[in-house]
């Protein structure tokens, strides 16, 4: 085989790609897709997708993703349809995990947002020495990275009105101020139905009772919590931008 025939043989597989990438960009792969993929590839003579390179599979299976993201929501034919397309790629659970947990997340939000509030075990080590209330119940918590900051230097973020439903999108648009800010260590935020608790790595406590008073501000990559002098500044740990949309849609329906 010449140089020619090589470079032929890649761009028949690009033409593949590109092929497979239009079917999936709506998010589903149906069997009238399948079938015209299969003659599609038969009519070029390549390997079927299972065989390609994981880093193209995986490229192919985040443009389905990247639609469902796009929606903003992902309901169970959603996670189906991308199951599918999962099992069509190829692509076992830990080559994709970080997509995977971005899409729990889409998940999760998705159901808040039909209000469906998730709830966090008992048993779940962010709540191992946190004193709840008589009938508090725990519906979130997140790893973040606690820092100082002595001034915002007018980068306030998103108030969280008490009694206003979350917009969505709407703390997208704000970056944690962190000029000057000096870090204190990882710690566990958990949104209960009554307040915000912040459990530091030595496992002492504090926490923001939901109410009119309440000063807590969100950005696209955190939280940040007003004191006397001074603020607490929590980051999220988690980069995905469904993060901060899960905690503006829980405190616009916790805090009320």
């Amino acid at each position: 085989m010449g140089i020619k025939d090589w470079f032929g043989g890649d761009k028949k597989k690009a033409a593949y790609r590109e092929k497979l990438k239009e079917a999936v960009s709506d998010g589903k792969l149906s069997s009238h897709d399948m079938k015209e993929l299969e003659k599609l590839r038969k009519d070029l003579d390549v390997p079927n997708a299972a065989e390609d390179r994981t880093v193209m599979r995986r490229e192919i299976y985040n443009e389905a993703v990247g639609a469902k993201r796009r929606e903003g929501s992902l309901s169970a034919t959603g996670v189906h349809e991308l199951s599918k397309i999962q099992k069509f790629l190829a692509l076992r659970d830990d080559q994709i995990e970080s997509t995977k947990w971005d899409l729990v997340k889409l998940r999760t939000l998705t159901e808040i947002r039909h209000g469906n509030l998730p709830t966090v075990p008992p048993n779940n080590a962010a709540l191992r020495g946190v004193e709840m209330e008589p009938g508090e119940m725990a519906h979130y918590s997140m790893s973040v990275e606690m820092l100082d900051l002595p001034t915002t230097r007018q980068n306030d973020g998103l108030r969280v009105q008490f009694g206003a439903p979350y917009e969505q999108g709407s703390a997208l648009m704000h970056v944690l101020p962190e000029d000057g800010a000096k870090a204190q260590g990882d710690a566990s935020v958990i949104l209960t139905n009554r307040r915000l608790v912040v459990k530091t790595g030595s496992g002492k406590t504090a926490a923001v009772r939901f109410a009119p008073q309440a000063l807590i501000n969100l950005y696209s990559d955190g939280i940040r919590l007003e004191r006397t002098v001074g603020n607490t500044i929590l980051r999220f740990k988690s980069k995905s931008p469904e993060t901060a949309e899960i905690v503006g849609e829980l405190l616009g329906q916790l805090m009320r």
